[in-house]
């Protein structure tokens, strides 16, 4: 669903940075309105968060990592060591630690690959893929003993949870493998990121304009948006881009949000984002948002629940309780809870 090297989204206008100056005071009640929903809630500040399907985890400014939703997966993860960034599969995690080697864990047995690496992702068909330093792309676990790995040099890639994986070239171009590649790829050589959906893909071009190919999601067609866009989120069934002017347009099964916007995230049949303000908004056909005041830098969006990091580090979440990724009120939104204050 993301391109790049890390994070479910990449790209946006602002972020973290911009409101590194807000105080606890200014993020309203969020975190007293939702500590008592999580008996063990993960202590902040995060400066990372990232929602999959059956879990969320978040990486604090030390490295250290913290990871809730499906036991399994939040009792394999490490206790000790720091990292750069998580990618999250359906059922694991991987992730990048300063020295460039990837450590992976979850619900069932994963391996954590020899040698250094620029960048990982984990798939949803339990397999993970990297891009080695040297630049070539290597795959592990799962299904990827069925993938035909592309030969020569990767900069980027991206999985988001699919059985797919899609790579911009060290040249320009994109690559696609996996169990359904979602094929024939533009030809074209200019691709900066890629973003990989169930049933189709798109790109991002070194002049921002946009490309979408693939086997088009049931009932919506996708076509390429047009205008110029600074990121690209995509889901099973639609996508949504970021323009440059911070509006957002949405394709595939999906309406467009009003206002602007500083980053988006897609998941499931629900859509994110940031606005200009730092407050949240959500639209689509899933789990609602809650009142939530307060700021905020970034939202990660999975299958059936939502997390955001909060201008003070406080991650907030809600939606589908099945695994503790939020805790749970009302079947419409769950109940929202936030992460233990330093």
């Amino acid at each position: 669903m993301n391109g790049g090297t890390g994070g479910r989204t990449s790209g946006g206008r602002g972020g973290a940075a911009d409101d590194a100056g807000a105080s606890a005071d200014d993020a309203g009640s969020a975190g007293s309105a939702g500590s008592a929903g999580v008996a063990n809630a993960p202590n902040s500040p995060f400066v990372q968060i990232q929602a999959a399907h059956h879990h969320a985890c978040g990486v604090r400014a030390d490295g250290s990592v913290a990871c809730w939703g499906l036991a399994e997966i939040v009792q394999s993860t490490p206790t000790s060591g720091a990292f750069q960034y998580l990618t999250l599969g359906d059922y694991h995690t991987c992730g990048l630690q300063p020295d460039n080697h990837v450590v992976c864990w979850g619900s069932g047995a994963f391996t954590s690959p020899g040698g250094t690496f620029q960048a990982v992702r984990a798939n949803g068909d339990f397999a993970s893929c990297g891009i080695e330093s040297n630049g070539t792309v290597t795959c592990w676990d799962g299904d990827s003993k069925n993938y035909t790995l592309p030969t020569g040099t990767f900069s980027s890639l991206s999985s988001e949870r699919e059985t797919h994986v899609c790579g911009v070239r060290s040249t320009g171009e994109v690559s696609c493998w996996g169990v359904s590649d979602n094929g024939p790829v533009p030809t074209s050589s200019d691709f900066q990121s890629v973003y990989v959906g169930t049933n189709d893909n798109c790109g991002l071009h070194a002049d921002h304009t946009v490309t979408c190919w693939g086997g088009n999601s049931p009932n919506a067609q996708w076509v390429s948006p047009s205008g110029t866009f600074q990121q690209l989120s995509v889901s099973s069934y639609y996508g949504c881009g970021l323009h440059d002017d911070g509006s957002v347009e949405c394709w595939g099964l999906m309406t467009n949000p009003t206002g602007t916007f500083r980053n988006i995230s897609a998941g499931g049949f629900t859509a994110c984002g940031v606005q200009d303000s730092g407050s949240l908004a959500c639209w689509g056909h899933g789990y609602l948002l809650p009142d939530i005041s307060g700021t905020f830098s970034n939202v990660s969006v999975g299958d059936a629940h939502a997390c955001a990091l909060r201008s003070d580090g406080i991650a907030v979440c809600w939606g589908d309780t099945t695994f503790d990724q939020s805790a749970g009120c009302t079947p419409e939104i769950g109940c929202l809870w936030a992460s233990a204050a330093p």
